[in-house]
Order: C-alpha cells, then sequence, then structure tokens
C-alpha cells in the first residue's frame, strides 16, 4: 500500500496538495463559531453520580438562593471609606445582575439584596464590600469567561472614581486562567514553528528540505484543529491549554514521520538509484514503521478514553484523531511536496553525498553494544535507578492558583479581599447534614446546631464556622442575633425542615486547593459524622460542597483514572508490539523499557523544579499526560531501531545488524528525538507552570529515549535475546 501512495504522490502531486488544502477549508468553513463552542462545554468535569455532583444537587435543591457550581466574587474597595456614592452604586449594580440573573440563573450575595449578610459582605473597616456571583458551569471553561466577561462589564459602569473594583473567585480564576490559556496555545504554536524551522534547517543544511515538511505538517495542524473544533459539536471540546498540548505534539510526531520519508529517501539517492525508484523505495520503506508507530501511538492516547475525568477522557479523542491526520500528511503530503520541488529538494547540497553511514557519535556506541551487551542493560538500569526511585515517590499538586499569573485580576482581587476581609472569608465551603431527625422542627435545633458548630471550629485550621445557631459564625459572638434566627433569611442559609438538610459554611486559614486543606476537610467530615452518631442516633448523610470538597473528588477520579489507563495502555501498546514484532520477550523489555523511562523522567521533573527551583511540586495532572505520552510516542524510537536491526538480520549476523542498525538510524532517529523534544520544551513558552512542568517532562523522557534506551539498552537486549536463541555471529 505504501509502495502505491508513493507512486501515486510521484505521478500526480498536485491531486494530493489541492485534496488536503480543500479538506482543510472545507472543515475550517463548516466549523462552529467560539461562542457557538462556549455554549456546549459541559458544566461538570465529572459525571453526574460523583459525590460532589450530587452534593452540589442536593444543596441546589434544598438551598437554591445560595447554591452555585462557580462563584465569582465582586471585590469593591474605596479608601478611606465607602462614600453614599458608593453604596448607591452597589445598589445600582445589584440590581444589574439581578435582571440579568434572571435569564442567566446566577445567584446574586450583595449587601444591599440580602441585609441579613451585610455583616459578611461589608468589611468591618468600612472601606469595602462584596458582591457574590454564583454560576451553574465549571470555572475551566470559555463559557465561564464569557459570563465573567460580563458580569465584569455590569461592574464597571459608572464605576465611582476613585475605587478600586477586582473580580476573583472561581469565576475569576477560571477567567484568568482560560484568558492565559489562550495565549499559551497562540504563542506555543509561534514558538514551535519557529524553533522547528532553525532545527531542520542545521539538520539537512537546505532550505527547502526544512521548510517544505514544516508546511505540510502546519497544513495538516490546521486541518486537525478544525476537525476537533466540529466534532467539539459532538461533546469532544477541549480547552485552550489542551488545544497547546495537541499543537505541540502534532508538530512533533508529524515532523518526525516526514523526517523519517525524507531520511530514507536521501539515503536511496545515495545509493545511485533513479529519482523515481528512490521516492518509492523511500515511501514502502518507512510506511509500515511509520504506520506501527502511528498506530501504538493512537491506541495509546485511546486509553485516556477509559478516565473518568472528562478532560482526559475527551483529550485521548482529540489526541487519536489530531495524530491520524498527521500520519495521513506524512505519507502523502509531505511526499508530494517533495515531488512538486523535485531535485532541488536538498539545494544547496547534494544528497548522494549527505549521508556518512560512519558516524563519529554511533560508531563508538554500536561497538560498546556489540562487545558488552550484558553490561550495557546493568549499565543503563544504575544510571536510571536514582530518578526512577524519585519518580516513584512523587507528591503532586493540586493547587489551580499556582498556574494564574500574579498580574493577573484574580491575583489582585483576592489580595484586596485579604486585606479588608481576612485571609479565610474568601473560599469558605460548605458541610450539609441530611436527615429525617432535621425535619423536626424542635426549640432545641438552634442549639444542637450550635453544638455542632462549635465541635467542628475546633478542628486545626478552621477559622470560623457560619451556621443555624452563628448564622454570623462563631467570631460575631451571640448579642443580637436572636432577632436574625427567628427571621425567614435563616432557612435560606442555614436549614430546609422540610426536606431536612443543615447547612453550615466553615473559613479555614488554608489555600482551598492546597493539601492541607484537603486533610482539615477529611477531618471535619469525621467530626460531623461523629455528630450525626452522637445527636442523631447514627441516621444522616453527609454533603460537601465549595472548591475544596470539589478538587478531592477531582483527586480520587484522578488517582483512579492513572491506576486504570496506565493498565490498559500498557496492555494495548504491549499486545501491539508483540503483534508487531511476534516476540514476546522483545515485547515486553520494549514496553518495560519506556516504563522506566516514565519514571525517571517523572523523578527528574520533580527533583528540578520542586527540589531546585523551589516549587511546592508538580502538577497532579503531568503523571497521566506524561505516562500516555512516553509510552505511546516513546515505542517509535523502539520500532524505528528494532526494524532496521531486523532488515539487516536478512543479510548480516546479529552482532553486525546490531551494528549497522545503530549506525545507519543514528543521526535520523537522534534528529527526530532532538525535533520532538525541542517541540515539546516549547511548551514552556507558554509562561503557564502546568504546560511547562509537562514540556520538561516530556523533553526529557523523549532525550531519554533518544539517546539512552534507542542506541543501548534495547539493542542490547536484542542482541543477547538472540545469542540465548542459538543465533551468534557464526550462524551457529
Amino acid at each position: 500500500m505504501f509502495a502505491w501512495l508513493g507512486g501515486n504522490a510521484w505521478r500526480s502531486p498536485w491531486l494530493w496538495i489541492a485534496g488536503w488544502a480543500a479538506l482543510a477549508a472545507t472543515l475550517h468553513g463548516i466549523g462552529p463559531t467560539p461562542a457557538q463552542l462556549a455554549q456546549i462545554e459541559p458544566r461538570s468535569l465529572m459525571a453526574d453520580d460523583e459525590r460532589y455532583n450530587q452534593a452540589l444537587r442536593v444543596e441546589r435543591e434544598s438551598f437554591p438562593d445560595v447554591a452555585s457550581r462557580t462563584r465569582t466574587v465582586l471585590v469593591f474597595a474605596h479608601n478611606p471609606a465607602l462614600t453614599t456614592e458608593d453604596h448607591a452604586y452597589l445598589a445600582r449594580l445589584t440590581a444589574r445582575l439581578a435582571q440579568e440573573s434572571a435569564e442567566r440563573h446566577w445567584q446574586v450575595r450583595s449587601p444591599i439584596s440580602q441585609p441579613f449578610l451585610r455583616p459578611r459582605l461589608l468589611s468591618s473597616d468600612g472601606q469595602a464590600a462584596m458582591i457574590i456571583v454564583g454560576l451553574d458551569i465549571n470555572y475551566v471553561t470559555d463559557r465561564c469567561r464569557r459570563e465573567v466577561g460580563l458580569i465584569e462589564r455590569l461592574a464597571r459602569k459608572d464605576l465611582p472614581a476613585g475605587s478600586q473594583l477586582e473580580i476573583t473567585g472561581e469565576g475569576g480564576m477560571g477567567r484568568d486562567l482560560s484568558d492565559a490559556s489562550d495565549r499559551a496555545y497562540r504563542r506555543t504554536t509561534w514558538v514551535t514553528v519557529g524553533v522547528l524551522l532553525v532545527i531542520l534547517a542545521l539538520v539537512y543544511r537546505s532550505p527547502l528540505a526544512a521548510l517544505l515538511p514544516l508546511i505540510a505538517v502546519g497544513i495538516s495542524v490546521f486541518t486537525a484543529m478544525a476537525a476537533l473544533n466540529l466534532l467539539a459539536l459532538s461533546g469532544w471540546s477541549i480547552s485552550g491549554m489542551e488545544k497547546s498540548f495537541v499543537v505541540v505534539l502534532l508538530f512533533g510526531s508529524g515532523i518526525d514521520f516526514s523526517l523519517f520519508w525524507m531520511w530514507r529517501y536521501r539515503e536511496a539517492l545515495s545509493s545511485t538509484l533513479p529519482r523515481r525508484e528512490a521516492f518509492v523505495l523511500a515511501s514502502a520503506a518507512t510506511g509500515p514503521a511509520v504506520a506501527a508507530s502511528a498506530a501504538t501511538t493512537v491506541c495509546g492516547f485511546l486509553m485516556l478514553t477509559f478516565a473518568e475525568l472528562l478532560p482526559s477522557h475527551n483529550a485521548g479523542r482529540a489526541l487519536s484523531v489530531a495524530l491520524l491526520v498527521a500520519f495521513a500528511a506524512a505519507v502523502t503530503l509531505v511526499p508530494a511536496t517533495a515531488r512538486l520541488v523535485g531535485s532541488a529538494l536538498f539545494w544547496p547540497r547534494k544528497s548522494e553525498t549527505v549521508n556518512d553511514p560512519q558516524s563519529r557519535l554511533w560508531a563508538p556506541a554500536a561497538n560498546l553494544v556489540g562487545r558488552r551487551p550484558g553490561m550495557v542493560i546493568v549499565g543503563v538500569m544504575l544510571l536510571l535507578a536514582v530518578p526512577v526511585w524519585g519518580g516513584l515517590c512523587v507528591e503532586y499538586e493540586y493547587d489551580a492558583f499556582g498556574v494564574i499569573p500574579q498580574a493577573s485580576g484574580t491575583a489582585r482581587g483576592r489580595a484586596l479581599a485579604e486585606e479588608h476581609f481576612g485571609a479565610s472569608g474568601l473560599f469558605g465551603w460548605t458541610i450539609l447534614i441530611e436527615s429525617a431527625e432535621l425535619r423536626k422542627a424542635t426549640p432545641a435545633l438552634a442549639e444542637s446546631g450550635r453544638q455542632l458548630a462549635d465541635q467542628l471550629a475546633v478542628v486545626p485550621g478552621i477559622t470560623d464556622v457560619w451556621s443555624l445557631g452563628n448564622p454570623l459564625g462563631r467570631s460575631a459572638g451571640l448579642l443580637g442575633q436572636t432577632a436574625s434566627l427567628a427571621g425567614p433569611a435563616i432557612g435560606k442559609f442555614y436549614l430546609n425542615s422540610e426536606s431536612g438538610f443543615m447547612r453550615l459554611e466553615l473559613m479555614m486559614e488554608h489555600p482551598p486547593l492546597s493539601r492541607e486543606a484537603m486533610r482539615c476537610c477529611e477531618q471535619i467530615q469525621a467530626a460531623a459524622q461523629s455528630w450525626i452518631d452522637a445527636m442523631l442516633h447514627g441516621v444522616g448523610r453527609i454533603h460537601a460542597t465549595g472548591l475544596t470538597p470539589y478538587i478531592m473528588n477531582i483527586r480520587t477520579l484522578a488517582d483512579a483514572d492513572q491506576g486504570r489507563v496506565m493498565l490498559f495502555a500498557t496492555m494495548t501498546i504491549a499486545l501491539l508490539v508483540f503483534i508487531w514484532s511476534r516476540r514476546i520477550g522483545l515485547s515486553l523489555f520494549m514496553v518495560s523499557s519506556t516504563l522506566l523511562v516514565y519514571a525517571a523522567a517523572l523523578g527528574m521533573t520533580d527533583f528540578f523544579f520542586a527540589g531546585i527551583l523551589g516549587w511546592p511540586g508538580i502538577d497532579w495532572k503531568v503523571q497521566l499526560f506524561l505516562f500516555v505520552v512516553l509510552v505511546a510516542v516513546g515505542q517509535d524510537y523502539n520500532i524505528f531501531i528494532v526494524s532496521r536491526i531486523r532488515q539487516e538480520c536478512l543479510d548480516h549476523s546479529p552482532t553486525t545488524a546490531v551494528k549497522n542498525a545503530i549506525i545507519h538510524t543514528g543521526s535520523v532517529i537522534s534528529s527526530c528525538g532532538l525535533i520532538m523534544a525541542a517541540t515539546l520544551v516549547s511548551l514552556a513558552a507558554t509562561g503557564l507552570p502546568l504546560l511547562q512542568e509537562l514540556g520538561f517532562a516530556f523533553a526529557t523522557g523523549i532525550l531519554l529515549d533518544t539517546f539512552v534506551v534507542r542506541p543501548l539498552f534495547v539493542p542490547a537486549f536484542f542482541l543477547l535475546a538472540e545469542r540465548a536463541r542459538g543465533r551468534t555471529d557464526s550462524g551457529t
């Protein structure tokens, strides 16, 4: 088939080029607009039956005036004190938000519309006020960014002179994260193109040989992104951050696939074959290996679809589709563009003189593997032992605030709120007690709620508890609250006796997404369960909402996804490699070597960012995406080297075949590895910590694969296995 594709590209290059151009233009033309994409984004990253979503549904049914998936906090301040004009502005803003909320289903909490909440929403120094707008959408979406943008436009209308307004909370964080992701996506694309152009120019020292594959892969990237936008209509939506990942991986894989074809074409030309025969031979020789490589990578990405978290699930589908597009371009569009320029492809160099199999770098490595394969395997394992152990002991960070630029509105709003309201007042979370016992409206109910609040307040890290017995918080004291307890507002916030729910809001001194906050949340739920056992005869359930319970549910799903995807991806890729190689021992070793590289890259990434730079830890999303990419993409180089070894074994002894394969593929595979690593490192240009960590981890793993596993580890094992099977250099 690949020989036919090569022959067809030789005969009709314009037909292939026109077909790709038409496909890209059509997909882009019929694709959805950004506004349409925002409207179809999922409301949650988790399934509806997950614990957090169930708790949110319960809270929305029992306390509809306060329940929301995402809180957008407007912090308004005026120094030295809020004026009459400021209070009038707050009244107008509250009215505008309330009017808009009727259509958009916002929950608006303001010191104007809820006088009961004035002690919480007006600062004690008289200089600041907060308005909270609850949104029923996930904060990590473009739709959230658009909603928060509308809120800010409403808020900045007739803003009093000399005042300060900032947007923070989960909504502000989501808006700033989406903005940063979009900037990262655009910056990554241009940096990637620039880096690849420089590297290809250095590899080929020919302007056309460097430019043509880049143009061809660029067209495939444009086509793939247009296709993904179209598939988003079916629920395959991906964020700007994930698009940055798709772009660099497409460019890296697409250039790698193209480079193997062009290198083999140039090698064939050096053997004085006619151009047409060399052209077809390059397609026939590299096509099966490229197809096997693409298949293992696609199947690896497809294993992400077994993840429960929606971003990982959708990323698996998106990456698989995108890589298939890159593969199709590599075997059709790249040869077609090369045919179009003809003999000028490698100008000003002569292709016959470019290939030098006696590489000064790879000949010594080949001789070492041929003489001491066992020593090579032991040496590589000792080299990787320390970073592998570090990779097994990594502690991950779940704090999304770490990816928000410090100059963002979220950071300014958070600082302003902490200045006037205290560090713990911005990201409180809610615990709900569900019990039939709470349907009994007894005089002791308020006292019982106060007892629960007292028990929760002594948990280390808790700064205040707002509850039925202390509706303004324990720090406000009890004086003057009797009238408030009798008012109708109390039922909206802390008690729904009809459905049997009691609600408490808790403030913590810890950042809401930190490990300390999660431990505190676990202790709170354990203390609440003890109260249920003692006061409600053990009949009751606990629900929790807010940023901390949310990230705890995410952590549970992420841990389960990691184990599931690792198992399925390893088994699937091992099966594919076995089908390709027909040798169980070799297949297991190839996959196991990649697992070692994964653990080593993870350990080295953690050491660099946490140990050297002093970051609190690496992002939890690094482990899953790094695993899938390295285990899937890492098989590319193994497949290419083993393919060449097996071809050489047809005419040579095992030792000679291994040495020839290392020498002949050394330059091309090293170039591919450097290109992939440099492409992935371009993620660092985004300025987003997650992508910087991923870029470093990807590059580290790819370089280990390229310069350690591919030229040393796998060939040494192949040679030992051949000798164990009785194939020696003498042919016995």
